[in-house]
C-alpha cells in the first residue's frame, strides 16, 4: 500500500514497506534539489512510516531517485555474476 499526499511544500508518502521509505530516504537526501527528506515511524504495529518531501519539484526528484537505485541494483547485479 502506498498512499501520497501532496502539499505546497512538497510530498508525504506513506507505505507500509519500510524498506521502500528508507531507501528513497537515502537516495532523496543526495539530491541538491531536495531541501529535505526524512521519514517518522509513530508506531512500529500501528501506523504505517511516512517520508516527508520538501522539494522545488518533488515528483522529479523522487523519479531521478528511482532511476539511480535501478542502475545501482543492475550494477549489483552484474557485479554479482562476475
Amino acid at each position: 500500500m502506498i498512499k501520497v499526499i501532496k502539499s505546497e511544500e512538497g510530498m508525504i508518502i506513506e507505505s507500509d514497506d519500510m524498506i521502500l521509505i528508507s531507501l528513497l530516504n537515502e537516495y532523496l537526501n543526495n539530491k541538491k534539489d531536495v531541501n529535505f527528506a526524512g521519514f517518522v515511524r509513530e508506531h512500529p504495529f500501528l501506523a504505517n512510516p511516512k517520508l516527508i518531501i520538501s522539494a522545488k519539484n518533488p515528483e522529479k526528484a523522487i523519479e531521478q531517485a528511482k532511476k539511480e537505485i535501478l542502475e545501482d541494483i543492475k550494477s549489483l547485479k552484474n557485479g554479482i555474476k562476475k
